[in-house]
């Protein structure tokens, strides 16, 4: 199974696909492929997505984030751990592209990697009597506790280990039975190694690895149990045959080929079982499916004829049109939830729907939104773009579940501030107050789980620990804004002196502008603000900063305050 680059956002989280989101977050991990362990992945994070499974370093995160495709994993498989050993889930890649990449390899396993022989093995349900097929995956051999067992496809209660190994047990004994009867005894001869004599010798024996029974040291399996005998005899003539016929299901051997291992993921710091639930939850409904639908059919307006167009005039028309626009509606809501393959045939009608009725839902919730952001694009509608809903049934129960979702919060925050196209720092002039951003993040996130003051407080410290592009900043006065990264004090004196400067060369109305073309225009805090897009209380801050620094002088008048340009120093 390769594992392929991804690209990450500006909060080094990954880069979601279209119709793609997040379903669970754990730091503390580790990859393995096969049973090596890949050194230089052993300290970061994963993302379970509908459509993938992320890691990203904690040290080189744009170096080391790779993901797996969920459309290439055939199961996954769960390991509690032991002792030192600490629990790992199994992606499993699918068999069909397993069998072809290992039918390249060597004449040996071309062998192995052929088709195998359809499994009739089969297991009685004891609470319906229904007659189930044996799982391929079920090994008599090396089947544990911790082996996924598949419920009865009727009743939907899971069997015991025990009734599935008996009837497993069975079954190899009878195709062992029919398989000795249909061979001649020259066949069998022959299948012995000749005449027999170097497999049969005076008092020797086979012991069964599973029950200990001392068998016939030409038996191929355990007259008591059934278990493979193979590996307690040496290696002779014709064991090959008896390999392939062996109890169980193929083993693949994959040592000679590369990029087809199953990747193990190594959880330190708890959350596998979580992630293990999660995972057979997103291959079963297979989300990644819906963007391979095809398009819904739309009938023109052409198709309608004459007499349609004149019966849907008037008040009665539009009364019909209602009638059967909410029919139809009902009709795919009931169809499209019958069972699973009917909802992935009309997922895409479902969200064309959704969008539809989306509007007259939210009109209200909107009407009462007067922040400049929320009025130009409505932050939930963002919130939903982005993925960026980050709720703590996301994350494990362990013991460091706060640090990690604060650690999240701080991510969602700053993709949430400095997207390219919609952040909210683009439309609030690079700095906005702590409180404004606190109200519009919790109103974006449409009453799921709302951020308390101090988890959002604490999220904004992780800001420059993380390396964020975004930092919080404290001015003199107690006021707390986040701002970008690369904004300094001397950027936005330079930035509010050219801006005084230009009062200067253009002509101005205002009576206020007297001597213009000398001294230019005193501007006020509210000037300030309307001119950079600031709040009053940021740009009030910013005019004493730069008052501060030396570039502006301030005039205090029955008014109010304004501010200069300082000119004082030109005239010495």
């Amino acid at each position: 199974m390769s594992l392929s680059q991804i690209h990450l956002t500006s909060a080094l989280r990954p880069s979601l696909l279209p119709n793609e989101a997040l379903l669970f977050v754990q730091d503390a991990v580790g990859l393995y492929q096969g049973k090596a362990k890949l050194a230089e992945y052993q300290n970061g994070q994963t993302y379970l997505t509908t459509h993938r499974v992320c890691y990203v370093d904690n040290v080189t995160p744009r170096e080391q984030c790779v993901a797996i495709d969920l459309k290439d994993v055939e199961r996954g498989e769960i390991y509690a751990g032991f002792l030192k050993s600490s629990p790992k889930v199994t992606l499993v890649p699918k068999l069909p592209r397993l069998a072809i990449a290992l039918g390249n390899g060597s004449s040996h396993a071309s062998q192995v990697a052929a088709p195998p022989q359809q499994n009739h093995a089969t297991w009685i349900c004891t609470i319906c009597s229904y007659v189930n097929p044996m799982p391929g995956y079920l090994d008599p051999v090396t089947a544990s506790e911790t082996t996924p067992l598949e419920p009865c496809l009727s009743c939907g209660i899971k069997p015991s280990l025990a009734h599935l190994l008996k009837a497993s047990i069975a079954s190899v004994s009878r195709k062992r039975a029919e398989h000795s009867a249909h061979l001649s005894p020259r066949e069998a001869l022959a299948k012995s190694g000749g005449d027999g004599s170097s497999l049969i010798s005076a008092g020797a024996s086979l012991e069964c690895p599973r029950c200990t029974f001392q068998n016939h040291p030409s038996l191929l399996s355990c007259e008591i149990c059934g278990a493979s005998l193979t590996s307690q005899r040496p290696l002779l003539s014709g064991d090959d045959d008896a390999q392939r016929s062996s109890p169980g299901p193929p083993s693949f051997d994959t040592s000679h080929t590369t990029g087809i291992e199953a990747v193990k993921i190594s959880f330190r710091a708890g959350g596998d079982k979580i992630f293990y639930e999660r995972l057979r939850g997103a291959l079963q409904q297979r989300k990644w499916l819906v963007d391979l639908a095809p398009p819904i059919p739309t009938r023109s307006t052409g198709e309608r004829s004459g007499s349609q167009a004149e019966r849907s005039i008037g008040i009665a028309g539009l009364e019909r049109r209602g009638q059967q626009l909410r029919k139809k509606n009902e009709v795919v809501i009931g169809n499209a939830f019958d069972d699973l393959e009917a909802l992935m045939a009309s997922a895409k009608e479902i969200i064309s729907l959704a969008e539809s009725l989306a509007p007259h839902s939210e009109h209200a919730a909107n009407a009462s939104i007067g922040a400049s952001v929320v009025s130009s694009e409505d932050p939930s509608t963002l919130l939903s773009q982005l993925n960026l809903t980050a709720t703590r049934d996301m994350l494990s129960a362990s013991s460091n579940n706060d640090s990690l979702y604060l650690t999240e919060l701080a991510r969602s925050l700053a993709e949430f501030l400095t997207d390219d196209v919609k952040g909210v720092l683009r439309f609030e002039g690079g700095i906005i107050t702590l409180v404004d951003l606190w109200s519009i993040y919790n109103r974006a996130r449409g009453g799921v789980e709302l951020v308390s003051p101090a988890d959002f407080f604490a999220a904004t410290e992780l800001f420059e620990k993380l390396d964020l592009p975004v930092r919080r900043r404290t001015f003199k006065s107690g006021l707390l804004a986040v701002q970008e990264r690369s904004r300094t004090e001397a950027k936005t004196t330079a930035s509010i002196l050219s801006w005084l400067r230009t009062f200067r060369e253009v002509p101005s109305n205002d009576d206020t502008a007297l001597g213009h073309g000398i001294w230019g225009k005193g501007v006020t805090a509210q000037d300030a603000a309307e001119r950079f897009g600031w709040s009053v209380g940021v740009a009030e801050e910013e005019l004493i900063i730069t008052e501060a620094r030396g570039a502006l002088c301030r005039e205090t008048s029955l008014e109010g305050v304004r501010f200069w340009e300082n000119l004082f120093d030109q005239c010495r």
